[in-house]
């Protein structure tokens, strides 16, 4: 969190007026200016170059990390909302670590065809346990009425959740997305591979044609589909985790931080992935601790407090200070 980065820039602060030199890897641009005197890029393996901080502005900084001009961080939204696809009423969540009695309590939303539902608030406010809990990461333990794509829905397993089109980018890919020793084809495939397994079998030419194919469309960055996962970038990695979730052709994604760990090239790839994918009718209800992307990305907002949803925000009405003064409990109800 905020806090904790700022004490961790302290302390790399104390380190070199000490006379230590440090070499930092940042993914956040304003972290870059925060720490380092002098910048160099790598791109593809490759020095791309180095200059001053003061001397490298961000526009100029972006087009050495990905090989081009970025005229616009985020792309523009133009969304067209479709009818609800996900109806949640009175949703209630146990505390999964058994700290409180409710992770989530009483919520209740609708998210439509084409839209991208921002949920803000600060750490332990419920938002990643209510997309695991719609996702029936934690078993048939919720409480709630949900209608998902017209007909009602019961979470009670993630392959339930699967077979009716809803799917989970869980904010930790290494832990609960990959599966870092298989290739990139096994993963890409791992979500939806009773297609490629008929009477038990894995039938490997279709499984490594569907990944050939996902990794043009994604462009991910690979030697080999046979390549392990673990291998690959943090932004290829994160590639191939959307890759296996498409693969599974979803009518709603949940994501939970689906920009962490990767650099401004891969994030700006993604947020137009973002942008096609609702313009098919897709329904994204999205987490993220980088408000400015929140509010970029974001048709609507709902801002979660101790369990509860506290807030609602329309686009046009959205700035990072009511954002911010609700995650703290300070603004209005849903």
């Amino acid at each position: 969190n905020d806090s904790d980065t700022a004490r961790l820039f302290e302390i790399i602060r104390g380190l070199g007026g000490r006379g230590c030199a440090v070499v930092f890897i940042p993914h956040r641009l304003e972290e870059i200016y925060r720490v380092a005197d002098r910048i160099t890029v790598l791109r593809d393996g490759k020095n791309v170059g180095t200059a001053g901080a003061a001397d490298l502005p961000a526009d100029r900084l972006v087009a050495w990390m990905v090989g081009r001009e970025i005229g616009q961080h985020f792309p523009a939204r133009a969304p067209v909302r479709g009818r609800p696809l996900l109806e949640v009423r009175g949703f209630s969540l146990p505390d999964p670590a058994g700290v409180k009695t409710w992770a989530v309590e009483d919520a209740s939303f609708d998210l439509h065809e084409g839209e991208i539902l921002g949920l803000a608030g600060l750490q332990g406010s419920g938002k990643s346990e209510l997309l695991g809990g719609l996702f029936g990461a934690f078993g048939p333990v919720s409480r709630g009425r949900i209608t998902l794509d017209g007909a009602e829905f019961a979470p009670r397993s993630p392959a339930a959740s699967i077979a009716r089109g809803l799917t989970l980018m869980t904010n930790d890919r290494k832990a609960s997305g990959l599966v870092l020793g298989l290739s990139v084809a096994r993963n890409i495939t791992l979500a939806s591979l009773r297609g490629y397994s008929p009477g038990g079998w894995i039938r490997e030419d279709r499984e490594r044609s569907a990944a050939a194919s996902r990794v043009r469309d994604f462009d991910i960055r690979i030697r080999s589909i046979d390549q392990e996962t673990g291998t690959l970038s943090g932004g290829n990695q994160q590639k191939v985790v959307f890759a296996k979730w498409l693969e599974t052709k979803p009518r709603i994604l949940l994501l939970d931080e689906p920009t962490i760990g990767v650099d401004v090239g891969a994030k700006h790839e993604i947020y137009r992935m973002m942008n096609r994918w609702t313009s098919g009718g897709l329904g994204i209800l999205l987490i993220t601790s980088e408000l400015p992307e929140l509010l970029a990305m974001s048709d609507r907002i709902l801002v979660m407090h101790r369990g509860r949803i506290l807030t609602a925000f329309d686009r046009a009405e959205a700035t990072q200070e009511r954002v911010v003064r609700a995650a703290l409990g300070k603004e209005g109800n849903a």
